[in-house]
Order: structure tokens, then C-alpha cells, then sequence
């Protein structure tokens, strides 16, 4: 062989190896901890960023298959060593949290706690590991990087903990809310409301109502019928309304004069309601044989008596205080009679259904309730009502409890 040729291999090979070299250098210097196994899974690079990681200097593992010391305290493979003699299906059992490697000649990756017997502490590791072959298809090396990502796993399991803590609450309230509202339904005896012969409804804007409709007949054949409107919505509101259900039975139920009954149910209320809450509320009797009745109205909207064409024949203003704000009872004037029709109704709600308001903040009013009975066209009173209000909405939920409730000859009889 020529000198010629001995100083081109001779320069071939020098040239290749300093392409090795750089590799090598560029390696040791990465920021990121990086660590190579040869086809026999002995250490060949351990770079600088994973000697800070784990507190193993390169000089204890090069050559030796020992790298394993510087993530456990038990001698176990790591995911390079895993890669290197294809041993995929022991990932599973190793960490606990790892991508299917359908491809391993992409790579894999898993991640896991690990106890970092120098540095005495323990890391999330986020492990990612890639076979390398020569020409000839040949295994001859394995690259693992490594990422600590303790802090990101930390936070994200206090946020899962933090999830669960908060749907455990919520559903625990749920619960609490479903026994409370079955207990407050269960207060109020529809099947009297249907012997009162009344049409009504009731669309809280929350879990529960503050809007409540109570009517019963009594034993005389007198219809007695209220509607209250407790302050606010939701289960407070509703709480507050709970102590005159049981009352207005037990009066009702004795015939008691409906100034009797508002007296009573005032009172009752005035000692058990706190500062600043109240009820209003519309009190209505009717004895359909003497074809006559009586209203009382205290902070709800007007009560409207209407035809069987859906005219206004008479409105019926609030002229008391709500209930439960004083203990005094309202003078005789408070209470009005009217005459019982064929075909009259009268129509009491709450004041949310006047302020019911669209997507452009326009409440629903009394014109729209007035225009609503009147071209009613053979509907019901309250189911007009029902269809304008759904017209007027269009989709908005109600920002307050919504009650209807029509005395009169009505067939239909809607709960909400």
C-alpha cells in the first residue's frame, strides 16, 4: 500500500473522529440531563446537566452498568435499559405513566417518582429514551434525556385534589339541597291546591322558591287561597315563606274570617323572620255559593280581576305592608269584597313575572300581561301567560322567582 493511501485513511480517520468528538463534547454540554448506554447497556456518556440532576459524577458510572444507583435505592432498569434489550412490556409494571411504544425506533417515553439516593429527594421524572443504530440496522447505543418535572406534577396533583375536594362539597351539597327541597315541597299539599280548584305555577329562578302558592277549601266550602313573595330567592327566601304553610291549613281548615288568617300568619311571621326579611303577599277567599269574596294585598303586584274575555274589569292594589314587618294588624280598609261572576278570574303573581327581562334588559310589564289575557284565544289565563312571558324571554333565564296563580273557572293546572 502506497504512503498516498495510508495518509488518506490515516486523514479519514481522523477526520471521523473528530466528527465523534464533537458529538461527544456537544453532548456532555447539553442543558438537558442526558445519559447514553452502548448495546450492552454500559454507561458512555453522562453529561453535566444529569450529573447536577442526580449528584453522580460521569467518573462513577462510565463503562460500568451502575447508572441505574442514581435513581433508586434497588437495582431496576431504567427505560434506556428497557429500550436496549426491547423489553417494551415491563414499562407497565415499572412507571406509571408512559406512552405505547408502537414504534420504538421513535423513541419512548414514560415518567415516574423517583428517589434520588444521593440528593436524598425525591423527583417526578419525565423519561424519554431512543435506540441508535448503525448501518446495518444494528443496535449501537441508547439516548436517555430526563426532565424534572416535579414541581409541574406537584401542582397539578393539588389542583386534582383541590377538584375533588370541591365535588365532593358540591355534591354533598346537592344532596343537602335535594333533602331540602323535598322536605319544602313536602310541605305544601297539592292535593288541596287541586280541591281549590286553582290554576298555578310556580319557576324559581334557583333550586328553591321564595314564590309560594298555597289553597285549600275549607270544610264550609269557602276557598281560601294566598300568594307570598319572600324576600330574594333561593333556599333563604324559601325558608322564610316555610313557617305560614302549616298555619294557613290549620286555620283554613277551622274557616277561620281571612282577617283572622292574615293577623295570624303576620304575626307568626314578625316573630320568626330576621331583620329585613319579609313576605309579601295577596290573601284571597271565595265562597262560590253566596257568589261573593274577599282580597287582601300587601306588596305584590296588583291583583287583577278579569272577564271571560280576558278584560280588566278591576285591579285590586296593594294597600298593606308585607308581612312579617310589623306586628300590628292593618286596619279593616285593607280588606276589599267583590262580586263572584260566571266566567270572572282572578289573577294574582308575583312581581317577578313583571320584571322578567329579554337579552336587551326590557321587563316583560304589565301591558304585555294585560294584552296576554285579553287575546288569550281560548287558552286559559295561565297558559297565555306562560306562552307571552316565553315569547318575551326567548330563551333568557329569569333573574327572579316567577308565580302565577288564577282563581276562577279554569280547567288547566300547571306546576313548574
Amino acid at each position: 500500500m502506497s504512503q498516498a493511501v495510508v495518509a488518506q485513511i490515516r486523514d479519514a480517520l481522523k477526520h471521523q473522529e473528530q466528527h465523534v468528538s464533537f458529538a461527544i463534547t456537544l453532548m456532555e454540554h447539553l442543558v438537558v440531563p442526558t445519559f447514553v448506554l452502548d448495546a450492552e447497556q454500559r454507561v458512555l456518556i453522562w453529561n453535566r446537566a444529569c450529573e447536577r440532576l442526580t449528584g453522580v459524577m460521569a467518573a462513577e458510572v462510565i463503562g460500568t452498568r451502575h447508572h441505574w444507583q442514581a435513581f433508586y435505592e434497588q437495582e431496576r432498569a431504567c427505560l434506556a435499559d428497557l429500550v436496549a434489550t426491547a423489553s417494551y412490556e415491563q414499562i407497565a409494571n415499572l412507571y406509571t405513566v408512559f406512552e405505547d411504544p408502537g414504534q420504538p425506533v421513535f423513541g419512548v417515553h414514560a415518567e415516574n417518582w423517583c428517589w434520588m439516593p444521593r440528593r436524598q429527594q425525591r423527583l417526578y421524572l419525565a423519561v424519554d429514551a431512543g435506540p441508535v443504530y448503525n448501518e446495518t440496522g444494528a443496535l449501537i447505543a441508547v439516548v436517555e434525556t430526563l426532565r424534572d418535572i416535579t414541581e409541574k406534577q406537584l401542582a397539578q396533583s393539588k389542583v386534582a385534589e383541590q377538584a375533588s375536594l370541591l365535588k365532593a362539597h358540591y355534591d354533598e351539597h346537592q344532596r343537602e339541597a335535594e333533602l331540602a327541597r323535598r322536605i319544602l315541597e313536602h310541605q305544601i299539599r297539592s292535593d288541596l291546591l287541586k280541591q281549590a280548584a286553582v290554576d298555578y305555577s310556580v319557576t324559581p329562578a334557583d333550586h328553591f322558591s321564595g314564590d309560594m302558592v298555597l289553597a285549600a277549601r275549607a270544610p264550609s266550602g269557602l276557598r281560601y287561597a294566598i300568594l307570598a313573595d319572600a324576600t330574594g330567592h333561593g333556599l333563604a327566601a324559601a325558608v322564610s315563606i316555610l313557617p305560614m304553610v302549616q298555619e294557613f291549613y290549620r286555620l283554613v281548615e277551622l274557616a277561620q274570617p281571612l282577617a283572622s288568617i292574615v293577623e295570624s300568619i303576620n304575626f307568626l311571621l314578625s316573630n320568626s323572620l330576621p331583620l329585613g326579611r319579609f313576605v309579601a303577599a295577596a290573601f284571597v277567599c271565595v265562597d262560590d255559593a253566596a257568589q261573593c269574596g274577599q282580597i287582601w294585598v300587601g306588596g305584590v303586584p296588583d291583583v287583577l280581576w278579569i272577564d271571560a274575555a280576558g278584560d280588566v274589569l278591576q285591579r285590586f292594589v296593594s294597600r298593606n305592608l308585607p308581612l312579617g314587618i310589623t306586628r300590628a294588624r292593618g286596619d279593616e280598609a285593607g280588606f276589599e269584597d267583590f262580586s263572584w261572576r260566571e266566567g270572572n278570574a282572578l289573577v294574582l303573581l308575583s312581581d317577578g313575572v313583571l320584571e322578567a327581562s329579554d337579552q336587551a334588559s326590557e321587563q316583560f310589564g304589565e301591558p304585555r300581561l294585560t294584552a296576554a289575557l285579553r287575546q288569550k284565544g281560548g287558552l286559559a289565563p295561565i297558559t297565555a301567560v306562560h306562552q307571552a312571558l316565553a315569547s318575551h324571554l326567548k330563551g333568557s333565564l329569569p333573574h327572579d322567582d316567577m308565580s302565577v296563580l288564577v282563581i276562577g273557572h279554569c280547567q288547566s293546572s300547571v306546576a313548574q
